[in-house]
């Protein structure tokens, strides 16, 4: 909470603000003159406090006695930033000099203005309760390990994954210009490995790092030593541009459901975790599950944890042993790929040979449960509206087109998630 201050010494006080969150409303508490100072202080603590998953504000105005033009343009940027939500920014408390600051402005009658605090609360997490209980009367939700689940169907058609380039070659030697393969940008919709966007395969050498093909945009972290990720969307597909990888695989075909989870933990879930609860779900609901699921992911962050690769042409042991330690880009929106397999499962339907091309082993979990395999590379954008009843993939074509890029890394099964919609395909066949 603020440290009290005497009520007198309010009117020339520079501005504190204090962030809550109840009923899934953010409340930030402003004390203070909001002038061109106390607008800077409000537009960063919003910032901070607005993640890409809330959608209603509140500003408690009780202990501003100062409004001016500078702090109304704050309001409406946010007050636009949330209607294209679906939601809205109320006040609370409004004094009388701020009330006529915006009626002689003529904003008025734009922001709400509640009493109190706890009462522009009570109103906008009705709203928030509305849009929980449309969702469930248009997909009932059940709860099963610390998550809150709806499911939306998908297509019946099977799925497969195709490999691209030598996973032996990857893993026990340096990487040479004739072991690259070519992936083509048009007719790849999902794909994650090791590669590099160029003109020819000796150009790309110095560049492969691990990269993520989401929708006809390439995604990939060079090692070049810089630690910066490079992306690219085509227009049109002319040929001229292609992707070398001496790795990576990819998704032919549909996904046969999406999974639209929330975490119960207000920490978030592992992606590890959730991995589990799949590969669960896909043993009891599809008859034609055969250990291997391909996955796409929207979600909003709780913390990244990532595995890096800091050295160039490297192969992918090297890749094993940088990760970082902090988690990273909390309340941020996660784009991404993944494929998760169960060993003991897939090892029924597929030659081991083959899974071995696929499947790197040193993504192996054992935890107590089945064996698994985990891969995943995700994608980090900011100030991008998490909606679940959007269509997963016209948002992540939207997001790639038009969110703020952040970055890109190979994840780890420690990244925790907050909510997700998670498009799931039962693999049937591994093509080489």
């Amino acid at each position: 909470m603020l440290p009290a201050k005497p009520l007198e010494r309010i009117a020339d006080a520079p501005m504190e603000i204090a962030e809550r969150k109840e009923s899934g409303v953010v409340v930030l508490v402003c004390r203070g003159r909001l002038d061109g100072h106390g607008a800077m202080v409000l537009e960063q603590a919003a910032k901070e406090a607005l993640h890409d998953d809330d959608r209603s504000l509140v500003l408690d105005m009780k202990n501003v006695p100062y409004l001016s033009s500078a702090g109304i343009r704050v309001m409406l940027v946010l007050q636009k930033r949330l209607r294209d939500r679906g939601g809205k920014v109320a006040l609370a408390g409004t004094g009388d000099f701020p009330r006529k600051v915006l009626e002689m402005a003529g904003f008025l009658s734009i922001f709400p203005d509640y009493p109190t605090a706890e009462e522009a609360v009570r109103v906008l997490g009705k709203a928030e309760e509305r849009a929980s209980l449309l969702a469930d009367l248009q997909s009932p939700a059940f709860e099963v390990n610390g998550a809150r689940v709806r499911i939306e169907q998908g297509s019946t058609r099977p799925s497969a994954l195709r490999l691209w380039g030598d996973m032996d070659v990857v893993l026990n030697s340096r990487i040479d210009a004739p072991h690259l393969a070519v992936i083509p940008f048009s007719g790849i919709e999902y794909a994650l490995g090791l590669g590099a966007l160029g003109k020819s395969p000796e150009d790309v050498l110095p560049f492969l790092g691990e990269m993520v093909a989401l929708h006809g945009s390439l995604v990939w972290l060079p090692a070049d030593g810089n630690d910066t990720p490079d992306f690219f969307t085509p227009v049109k597909d002319t040929g001229e541009v292609r992707i070398f990888s001496g790795y990576s695989v990819s998704l032919e075909g549909p996904f046969r459901e999406f999974v639209i989870l929330e975490s119960i933990p207000r920490e978030g879930m592992r992606l590890g975790e959730i991995y589990r609860l799949l590969i669960e779900r896909a043993k009891k609901e599809h008859l034609e599950f055969r250990g291997v699921l391909a996955v796409a992911w929207w979600a909003v962050l709780e913390g990244l944890q990532s595995q890096d690769i800091p050295t160039r042409n490297p192969s992918v042991q090297d890749s094993r042993f940088a990760q970082g330690a902090i988690p990273r880009y909390r309340g941020d929106t996660l784009v991404g790929f993944g494929i998760a397999v169960d060993l003991d499962l897939a090892e029924k339907h597929f030659d081991r040979a083959v899974l071995n091309s696929f499947f790197s082993p040193h993504g192996e979990e054992n935890e107590g449960g089945p064996r698994m395999i985990t891969h995943t590379h995700g994608v980090v954008f900011r100030n991008v509206a998490y909606d679940p009843g959007a269509s997963l993939e016209g948002q992540m074509k939207k997001i790639l087109g038009q969110g703020e890029f952040v970055d890109m890394r190979h994840l780890l099964d420690e990244t925790r998630i907050r909510k997700a919609k998670i498009g799931i395909a039962p693999v049937s066949s591994l093509i080489t």
